[in-house]
């Protein structure tokens, strides 16, 4: 299996994780707009940040693991 970031330089690579995040981010915000008050207010309330730290975490870690 090749990684993503294969045949990139550093730099693109790197462009390439920061896009990542940010698509797993809208993508979570995205959700969240579209909750009622109600989902919203039974939702746990470390839902998004630990989402957004596990995407973060995950997706720097699959970099320097596939780092060019």
């Amino acid at each position: 299996m090749s990684s993503r970031y294969e045949g990139m330089t550093a730099e693109d690579a790197d462009d390439l994780m920061v896009g990542i995040i940010g698509l797993l981010v809208s993508e979570a915000m995205q959700e969240a707009r579209a909750m009622t008050q109600e989902e919203w207010d039974l939702r746990d309330a470390a839902y998004l940040p630990h989402y957004f730290a596990s995407a973060i975490f995950y997706t720097v870690q699959n970099r320097l693991r596939d780092a060019p």
